[in-house]
């Protein structure tokens, strides 16, 4: 239900956005005054190893998994080149950030699209190498924008060798193959804004149907939307623009893709016994970027940023979800993307002042920080169980889903 509050700022958000055009804001201009008081994450706290927690035997690094950048992308969409997005990111406290320029839907079944890509990810590429720096890993990769059905971030493989194993002929006949070679090829898919759907709005882009259609609408799909839904491995839960521009400003309920997206993934995993990973991005075009995903890695580094991602260890938003830790009783605590397949029920706690426990999208406990609380776990199905810790939401834990330890490649 929309609170009064919530219908106050939609209020001011609507008036806001009818205001600043007749004033001679541009659009960009509009979304970087909004953007101004946009949520900021504390800092990550750096942690002496310590056995009492497995929490302090992984770096926890800040990162967003969705910032543009030009070049590649065209400077009458994206206004923020290299130089600037490194100066926000280590101003912004971030270990690493995800470059996702946009391609074309099926680039990889034209012959000059396939150059222009290839063309495009090597400038970035080369682009990266100049400023590499032991603070910020930048990782290449592409934000895969067919407007029909959907957008995907792709990154952490490269695309000439993915293009060499599906050479053109084969990627017309069977297009799926470009993102099954991706991830053989240890590259990750990720769904990006998956709930945002348009809206009726004097605003030109929330207008746009954003969303991922396999979510939100009927098929059929063609082969490489059904693909990439089986094979992707995270999911965009944390959209910074689609938090604070159309759901904070101009629907007055900020979490509300943020909630439809969890409330997604609470349904499709037990239906699919799949990991399936949240991730934040920012979403950035312009002079704004923001800490939405936080990920327990082994380094830091491009490769194990991936393998955290791979094996669920992330929260959202806040490093405080972070924190969840989880075991059966008399076994070793784990960390958020642990899979639980024993008897018996789980163990949980987390730290930070305000802990809610979810089972199956439901709550289940409000622990206090450092509390040890039990959850009963149902025997005859696969469960998730997940964390919202101050303002940060956790990654699952999956309870008798029959998922490997590590994930595995198709």
């Amino acid at each position: 239900m929309t609170t009064p509050f919530a219908r106050m700022t939609q209020n001011i958000g609507v008036a806001l956005v009818s205001a600043l055009p007749l004033l001679g804001c541009r659009q960009q201009d509009i979304a970087e005054a909004m953007f101004s008081s946009a949520y900021r994450p504390p800092k990550v706290e750096r942690r002496s190893p310590s056995a009492a927690s497995p929490t302090s035997h992984f770096l926890l690094l800040a990162g967003d998994m969705h910032c543009h950048v030009t070049p590649p992308d065209d400077t009458t969409e994206v206004t923020r080149g290299l130089d600037e997005t490194l100066d926000l990111a280590r101003s912004e406290g971030l270990d690493f950030v995800v470059l996702t320029p946009h391609v074309w839907s099926r680039f990889f079944t034209d012959s000059s699209l396939r150059s222009a890509v290839s063309e495009s990810q090597s400038v970035l590429r080369k682009a990266i190498a100049k400023k590499a720096a032991a603070d910020v890993v930048l990782i290449p990769g592409f934000e895969y924008t067919d407007h029909r059905y959907g957008h995907v971030g792709v990154a952490f493989a490269e695309v000439d060798a993915v293009l060499a194993k599906v050479p053109l002929a084969e990627a017309q006949r069977h297009p799926e193959r470009f993102f099954e070679e991706w991830v053989s090829e240890g590259g990750l898919l990720t769904v990006n804004h998956p709930f945002v759907t348009p809206l009726d709005s004097i605003v030109p882009i929330a207008r746009a149907n954003l969303s991922w259609r396999p979510f939100t609408a009927e098929g059929p799909f063609p082969p490489e939307i059904r693909r990439i839904s089986e094979l992707a491995q995270s999911y965009e839960v944390f959209n910074l623009t689609a938090t604070e521009l159309r759901d904070r400003w101009l629907l007055g309920e900020r979490d509300r893709t943020l909630n439809a997206t969890f409330a997604a993934l609470d349904r499709l995993i037990p239906n699919t016994h799949r990991r399936m990973t949240p991730v934040g991005g920012s979403d950035s075009h312009g002079h704004h970027l923001r800490a939405t995903t936080f990920v327990l890695s082994e380094r830091k580094d491009a490769s194990a940023i991936r393998d955290a991602v791979k094996a669920g260890r992330t929260c959202v938003r806040d490093p405080a979800a972070c924190s969840f830790e989880v075991r059966q009783s008399g076994t070793e605590w784990k960390v958020a993307g642990a899979s639980f397949d024993g008897d018996g029920d789980l163990e949980v706690r987390a730290h930070g002042d305000s802990i809610h426990i979810l089972l199956d999208g439901d709550e289940v406990a409000s622990p206090s920080s450092d509390e040890i609380v039990r959850v009963a776990i149902p025997k005859d199905r696969c469960s998730v169980v997940r964390a919202e810790v101050d303002d940060g939401y956790s990654g699952p834990i999956y309870a008798h889903c029959g998922i490997t330890t590590e994930p595995q490649s198709p």
